[in-house]
């Protein structure tokens, strides 16, 4: 067996180094593929199926809001566990009175929903303004928004 190893030095060392080659690239393969077959939301979306939000409660949202003459156009999108609202008012809506639009969302959407989804809005007028954009956010355990990035309020 010394022998052996004597005489084919040069092939031992190539067959070790690809044994070696081979052995990381298995093992890496088995680490980094199970990653990338996963859902790109892991577990976070577990029971979303029990908590859909139907076109129909869609439409009523965007109808109660729009039942307001200066709420010119509503935008939705559900991503995951985050639905947004874009609201677009007219210039001369006060900022208290686009805020009270977050409560007319929050009464179509059923108290179980609203413990399951955060829900954004963010509120901006047709032209510039200087009390607008204003955005909204409603963590799943909580029961109303939060406002923030008020632009026209100084401390």
């Amino acid at each position: 067996m010394k022998n052996f190893f004597k005489t084919h030095k040069k092939q031992c060392m190539i067959g070790g180094i690809a044994f070696l080659v081979i052995f990381f690239l298995i093992l890496i393969w088995l680490f980094i593929v199970p990653v990338f077959s996963n859902n790109k939301y892991g577990d976070r979306l577990d029971g979303i199926k029990d908590h859909k939000i139907s076109s129909d409660t869609v439409k009523d949202i965007e109808n109660s809001l729009k039942e307001n003459d200066k709420v010119t156009d509503v935008t939705y999108n559900n991503e995951g566990r985050i639905l947004d609202f874009i609201l677009t008012v007219s210039n001369d809506m006060s900022t208290e009175d686009a805020k009270k639009l977050g409560d007319t969302i929050l009464d179509k959407i059923s108290d179980d929903d609203k413990k399951y989804y955060d829900i954004q809005i963010l509120i901006d007028t047709e032209e510039e303004n200087d009390n607008y954009p204003i955005a909204g956010y409603k963590h799943k355990s909580e029961d109303n928004f939060t406002y923030g990035n008020e632009v026209g309020s100084s401390e």
